[in-house]
């Protein structure tokens, strides 16, 4: 049995990020993580745009990802209320 080891590309650094972000479990840490994940869609956003690829699937997926981004964090809060 053969293992492999997926290695993401720079361009796609951004979904790793994002999916750490909103699988972290420890709460104190989730903050750095949506700081880390929203620079990076920033940047990836950028590097698109300077493409000309300003339609793409991918800018798509970093809206949509941006967006639940800033509704985890907006959670953050008012789970600290319930706590």
């Amino acid at each position: 049995m053969s293992s492999r080891i997926c290695v993401m590309p720079d361009s796609l650094g951004w979904k790793q990020a994002y999916m750490s972000a909103i699988l972290e479990k420890d709460r104190s840490r989730i903050p750095e993580l949506i700081a880390d994940a929203k620079e990076r869609l920033a940047l990836r956003l950028l590097e698109l745009t300077a493409l000309g690829l300003v339609r793409s699937d991918e800018v798509e997926a970093i809206h949509d990802a941006s967006y639940i981004l800033d509704a985890l964090h907006s959670s953050l809060a008012y789970r600290e209320e319930c706590a």
